[in-house]
């Protein structure tokens, strides 16, 4: 499920592209978020929200939100205002303490993990410093619309510096990994054991290699998808505008997608799943884009010019009725306009009986 890359090969033109691979339909939803918004980490269903960790948000966003307000919301990626992206990424191996052994730390649901850092921090350094202090307990949840497939999942982070970090949750406790050469992220084993193979595939490309082979996998596991993504933004001329850039993490992380109806030797893991849509981000000059499979267009969010006269705004881009049909919304270039006000997914409703209320902090 899923690969992201980031393309920070010239500074001035950053640019970061993500698949969502998955295994089920994904109702999905732009968010926009204005600054200044209270948020809480868990729903009302994820435990006791005394324990849940609370904050007010620092800049505005825009969020990929998978699920609906029957299944539940998730954000699996989105940007914030000055230009930090956030994505996260189906991680198998990811445990999560349980949280009777850890009540000193305030809670945070999987499923709101990309809000927070969209909210709290503009660089990957300051991301890295909050998660290594080990003060906050990520909390399991489902992924929504998913017949209750627990949320394994790892971030990836990058920013305006044009640096990057992959954190992974090992038993309840992150691990940080932060280079601005840590460019690609997919799924599959831990990002330690990845590097140690890309070690490998970067040898064989290299000029130490008397012979050097310009091969790379072409199969739709994990670790294929990873070195197929290196390898193509390894091999690439630096972008010279910031539409090249874009350009350029999109295709390579076409190049990394799964094709609608791939026959699936492992049809039961959802690191091998169908690409069901890409976003991209331009970092500089803020802007959130989204590429539907099954639909030829681009929509994006300007970000940059975004017009808050709600704190939240929402457009729906891929629904899923209750009886399981999908329809996919044909929208086409910018979509600001299209935003309308919403209810904020992060509010605690058992505690408001206005569900229209914003709270303002």
């Amino acid at each position: 499920m899923c690969t992201r890359v980031f393309n920070n090969c010239q500074r001035d033109y950053l640019a970061t592209a993500r698949n969502m691979d998955w295994m089920y339909p994904l109702p999905t939803s732009f968010f926009a978020f204005d600054k200044g918004l209270s948020k809480t980490g868990l729903s009302g269903a994820d435990g006791c929200m005394d324990e849940a960790l609370k904050w007010c948000s620092a800049y505005s966003s825009i969020v990929a939100m998978v699920g609906d307000d029957r299944s539940g919301w998730a954000a699996s990626d989105g940007l914030n205002s000055m230009g930090l992206m956030a994505n996260v990424l189906y991680d198998s191996g990811a445990s999560y303490a349980q949280e009777s052994f850890s009540t000193h730390k305030k809670q945070l649901s999987v499923l709101r993990w990309v809000q927070y850092v969209l909210d709290n921090f503009v660089f990957v350094k300051e991301v890295v410093k909050a998660f290594s202090k080990q003060d906050i307990l990520l909390v399991g949840a489902a992924v929504p619309n998913s017949d209750g497939k627990p949320a394994q999942l790892h971030l990836s982070v990058s920013d305006v510096t044009g640096n990057s970090a992959i954190i992974e949750v090992v038993d309840g406790e992150f691990v940080c990994y932060e280079s601005s050469a840590y460019q690609i992220m997919t799924n599959e084993p831990s990002f330690d054991k990845q590097l140690k193979i890309n070690d490998y595939w970067t040898w064989q490309w290299s000029a130490e290699n008397s012979n050097p082979s310009h091969t790379i996998p072409g199969g739709a596991f994990s670790t294929d998808r990873f070195e197929r993504a290196t390898f193509y933004l390894h091999h690439m001329d630096a972008p010279t505008h910031i539409d090249d850039a874009l350009a350029q993490a999109r295709t390579v992380a076409a190049n990394a997608s799964v094709p609608l109806g791939y026959n699936f030797t492992v049809s039961d893991s959802p690191n091998i799943s169908n690409t069901l849509w890409s976003t991209y981000a331009s970092h500089s000059e803020p802007a959130y884009y989204f590429s539907n499979a099954r639909t030829l267009n681009i929509v994006w969010f300007d970000l940059a010019n975004a017009d808050f006269e709600a704190p939240v705004q929402k457009l729906d881009l891929i629904t899923v009725s209750k009886n399981g049909a999908v329809e996919n919304h044909h929208y086409d270039g910018k979509i600001n306009a299209f935003m309308t006000a919403a209810i904020d997914p992060y509010l605690n409703l058992e505690r408001h009986s206005d569900v229209s209320l914003e709270v303002i902090c």
